[in-house]
């Protein structure tokens, strides 16, 4: 910074302190009365700024103190580092005068190396003596099991070896630098010598691994044989960890290090678990799921057993921080591991298969397992895991709700045949407690789907969901099967009515299990279900069931309207009009009929009463409009319109009989087209077909003109007047109407202009 910028800061600085000052003089003093105390502010500011002057004085005096000191420090520096620099130029001429002659004493040198090499040879010549005999006797302490002192023994062999080579390995580069030939085939003759060594320490790993993986007869026999071992073991890791503490560019390493004993020790001790546990192998020939359950279950039994002894026997043996019960844990949980998945990779039948995943699911990390009491504090359950992966254990659980399903499909369709034979035999279908017809195929199917949907909820809510929606697509294809059966048993009844003898019978069985299996849809699917799969399939099987039970109902309806139909025919006509009894006979049959609706459970004994109030109308009505009968006079209409009430009596009496309360259909339906024979005056027709339109809004101008033919007494201008009311009356269908005309079909007219149609063949 130049002296005019120095200046032009200090003018500024001068500027804002008077600024400042200038407005605090103009708050303290803005009143007059204030000026008293101008003196007093002015002796306290004086003070203030001498103070300030001072601490100033003091502070710059101490800086330029320690700058002083710091100036005479580096001039003393600089003085040394001139002295140093002229010792060092003195040293290097003195090296370099000196160089040449240094040459003159490299057989000194040599001589001196050599020296040390002999005295090393010579100090270690009494060990190295010994060294087959100490190899000999080390062999021997194995054999015969003495393994702290075969330890102690190939300790001094590898110490040897150990300090000859290091020895060579230090010295012999200074012989000469620029060639190790002769290092080289020193530390090879060693070697040489002491290879017995290294057999030696591989006899004693042998040995101690062999007890390791026999370590619970041994602990149990001769514990202290497995402790001696054990702290072979310890001083092993110790040295090998005392090895790795050295330099890391340490050009020398002892041979045979490190040997990771403890690690080999566990090893062997996996072995042997795994050989103790999974004993005896499984024989998949002439397989079953039985053989496979008892299997799991030995395996359980032996896995239990294995681990309380090594909590009892083993443990004690071992230091704390081998934490060989959780050890011996994960080993036996990785070969049931392995052990499972070979078994998942056999083509298992769906039994076999569940054993498989309830084993795993529930009895591996149950109580009576590796949750037992007896060593739960030393194994973490959770820790372990499940023995099969989780995408491996998913996959199973679709494998064994597509092979159930399959199972499933074949004894659905083996059932269905027997159940078909069963509809053909002379023999009346079983009943239950309350008298009902009972078919056992569906009460057989129903508690084989419940079954296996109870086995998969054990294993959890995904096996359970599966298995539902398995079980609800193969009873819909049972009942798809059903109907098919049904259709074919009817056909096989309609070439022989007498054919099979309990036909209706078993008609009734069939409609009951069909009631039974819908108790069933819903308990596989609650109301507080809300998985889409369920959504989508339900509404679906309950449809296929309201079909196969509505085909079992047409066709047990069918058996009373074909004993029915020929007795209509004869409605109306002359003996029927003068006083014949034919509504009376098939009360009668309706009646005798009741005695099988009886047998049929609630709703569809309701539901079957209604179709036959409904067949009964229907074919009432169809009679009137088929007939060729006409009324030859008033009497004749008026004489037919009381026998129709006198039949919707009857009718009315018979369906109360079978169970119907109250007859909604039949009666008012023949009631009101009662008036319109009952009607005298032939002009008032289009006030009554009015008021049986607003009634049955579905007839058609075909029936209504079908049943005036009767009345013989309509003309073309009067028909053409109540077919125009019947246009201007159009009405559309209420939602709660069942429509019943269009059930009745109307017989087609010949045209007027046409000849007889005996003149047109």
């Amino acid at each position: 910074m130049s002296a005019e910028d120095d200046v032009l800061a200090l003018e500024k600085a001068e500027s804002l302190a008077r600024g400042a000052a200038l407005k605090w003089a103009s708050g303290i003093f803005c009143r007059p009365d204030q000026l008293t105390h101008l003196g007093q502010y002015r002796r306290r500011e004086t003070q203030r700024n001498n103070s300030i002057q001072s601490r100033l004085k003091s502070a710059l005096q101490s800086y330029l103190e320690g700058v002083n000191h710091g100036l005479s420090q580096l001039q003393v520096a600089l003085s040394e580092v001139h002295v140093v620099q002229q010792a060092l130029c003195e040293v290097q001429d003195i090296w370099r005068e000196g160089e040449g002659s240094l040459g003159n004493l490299q057989p000194i040198h040599q001589l001196v190396m050599e020296h040390v090499q002999l005295s090393v040879v010579i100090q270690s010549l009494p060990y190295i003596y010994a060294v087959p005999t100490m190899i000999t006797q080390t062999r021997d302490l194995i054999e015969n099991q003495h393994l702290l002192d075969a330890h102690v023994n190939l300790r001094k062999l590898e110490s040897l070896r150990d300090d000859v080579l290091y020895r060579l390995q230090k010295v012999g580069p200074l012989v000469d630098p620029t060639d190790d030939q002769a290092n080289a085939e020193a530390t090879e003759l060693v070697q040489q010598f002491f290879t017995g060594v290294q057999g030696l320490s591989e006899e004693l790993a042998h040995t101690l691994f062999s007890l390791a993986r026999s370590a619970l007869g041994v602990a149990r026999s001769d514990p202290s044989l497995l402790v001696s071992a054990i702290r072979i073991i310890e001083r092993e890791e110790f040295l090998d960890v005392e090895e790795t503490k050295g330099p890391v560019l340490q050009p020398w390493k002892p041979p045979g290090r490190p040997k990771h004993w403890r690690e080999q020790f566990f090893h062997a001790l996996e072995k042997g678990v795994y050989e103790r546990v999974m004993k005896p192998e499984l024989l998949w020939e002439n397989f079953c799921a039985t053989d496979l359950a008892k299997h799991l279950k030995e395996l359980q039994g032996r896995v239990v057993e294995e681990l309380q002894s090594v909590c009892s026997v083993l443990v004690p043996c071992v230091p704390p921080h081998y934490d060989l019960v959780r050890g011996v844990a994960l080993m036996c949980h990785h070969g049931i591991a392995r052990h499972l998945r070979d078994i998942l990779n056999h083509d298992l039948p769906h039994p076999a298969l569940y054993h498989v995943l309830s084993w795993t699911m529930t009895v591996y990390p149950s109580e009576d397992m590796m949750g037992h009491p007896n060593f739960s504090s030393e194994i973490d359950v959770s820790e372990l895991g499940p023995p099969i992966p989780l995408e491996m254990l998913e996959e199973q659980l679709s494998r064994y709700a597509r092979s159930m399903r399959a199972c499933l499909s074949q004894w659905i369709h083996k059932a269905l045949e027997v159940e078909y034979s069963d509809w053909l035999r002379d023999q009346e279908p079983d009943k239950d407690q309350d008298g009902f017809f009972l078919s056992s195929f569906q009460h057989i199917v129903m508690q084989m789907l419940m079954e296996n949907v109870q086995l998969a909820a054990a294993l959890g809510e995904s096996l359970e969901n599966r298995v539902k929606t398995a079980v609800l697509c193969e009873m819909e294809n049972c009942l798809v099967w059903l109907r098919e059966a049904l259709v074919k048993y009817g056909i096989e009844h309609i070439k022989d009515r007498t054919y099979p003898t309990y036909y209706t019978q078993y008609l009734l069985a069939i409609i009951n299990g069909c009631c039974a299996l819908s108790s069933t849809i819903s308990q596989l699917q609650p109301e507080e279900s809300v998985s889409n799969i369920f959504k989508k399939v339900t509404p679906c099987l309950q449809t296929s069931l309201e079909k196969t039970q509505k085909k079992a109902c047409h066709l047990f309806l069918d058996e009373l309207q074909t004993e029915l139909q020929p007795l209509f025919r004869e409605i109306p006509s002359r003996p029927w009009l003068t006083g014949s009894d034919i509504v009376r006979v098939i009360c009668d049959k309706m009646e005798d009929f009741s005695q099988y609706l009886c047998k049929a459970r609630a709703p569809v004994c309701q539901y079957l009463l209604m179709q036959t109030e409904r067949m009964v109308t229907i074919e009432y009505v169809r009679a009137l409009i088929y007939s060729k009968f006409v009324c030859r006079s008033s009497g004749e209409r008026q004489q037919m319109a009381h026998r129709m009430a006198l039949d919707a009596e009857e009718l009315s009496t018979a369906l109360q009989a079978m169970g119907l309360e109250e007859s909604t259909l039949c009666v008012p339906l023949i009631h009101s087209l009662q008036e319109l024979f009952a009607l005298k005056d032939p002009s008032l027709l289009s006030l009554e077909v009015s008021g049986l339109m607003t009634a049955f809004p579905d007839i058609s101008d075909d029936h209504v003109l079908a049943l005036l033919e009767l009345r013989g007494d309509v003309t073309r201008d009067l028909r053409c007047t109540v077919l125009s009311t019947m246009h201007r009356q159009a009405l559309t269908l209420p939602d709660d109407y069942r429509p019943i005309f269009i059930s009745i079909p109307v017989p087609s007219r010949a045209p007027s202009f046409c000849l007889h149609p005996s003149s047109c063949a």
